[in-house]
């Protein structure tokens, strides 16, 4: 059993991604180095939770601070969790989302951006969770 002193070591922290749909294709963002880690990635648009704050309500505050974007919730997508070290836990749900616009607008996280198919995926270095996401839904729905 943990005492009072371990416990308060621990951090938890809830996320949202969302997976934006446009047009046929998805939108990729890339990690800057003023980005927490993983640097280069490409990943969707997404974040932490405020205290008080819906998943909803994060995510449209997250896509618009990330990609300038606003966004109709489709529906949650996939529930996901990891250890980011030995005492940081991250708990995210990726959302599905549409955009009714091209024009993205960066914040300082990102650096880059690009509307793709599933099929040009294997262009991008990707963060390898977000494959497993894309996998569990049907692409073809999206692409026309």
């Amino acid at each position: 059993m943990l005492n009072e002193l371990q416990i308060k070591q621990y951090k938890f922290y809830i996320a949202v991604k969302a997976m934006i749909f446009h047009d046929g294709k998805f939108l990729l963002i890339k990690r800057s180095g003023a980005a927490r880690g993983d640097s280069g990635y490409w990943e969707f648009p997404g974040g932490r939770l405020e205290f008080g704050e819906s998943p909803e309500a994060a995510l449209h505050r997250e896509v618009q601070e990330e990609a300038g974007l606003n966004v109709s919730i489709i529906r949650p997508l996939t529930a996901w969790s990891f250890l980011r070290d030995e005492s940081t836990q991250i708990t995210g749900i990726t959302f599905l989302c549409e955009a009714d616009t091209w024009a993205v607008v960066l914040g300082q996280e990102h650096n880059g951006y690009a509307w793709i198919t599933y099929n040009e995926m294997n262009k991008y270095n990707i963060i390898p969770s977000l494959l497993d996401d894309l996998k569990k839904i049907d692409i073809l729905e999206f692409e026309k």
